[in-house]
């Protein structure tokens, strides 16, 4: 899974943040939480820079959303 690469450092690409942000988008369009994340996935640069998130501020945020997502009924 893409999430599951991403949190565990094999793949931090803006390829994999790309693919990360449609899915959880479509996958949950209406949860806030969830766009929230989107939001900062669109914002991502693996390097950060200015008004940009870096890898390990995405990999906390997807990591809380893995936990969000798995005790969401």
């Amino acid at each position: 899974m893409v999430l599951t690469r991403f949190v565990s450092g094999e793949d931090t690409s803006l390829a994999a943040a790309n693919s990360l942000e449609v899915l959880l988008d479509e996958a949950y369009p209406d949860d806030e939480l969830v766009q929230s994340a989107v939001v900062k996935l669109a914002s991502y640069r693996p390097g950060g820079g200015q008004f940009l998130f870096d890898t390990p501020e995405i990999q906390r945020r997807l990591l809380r959303i893995r936990d969000y997502l798995s005790h969401r009924t």
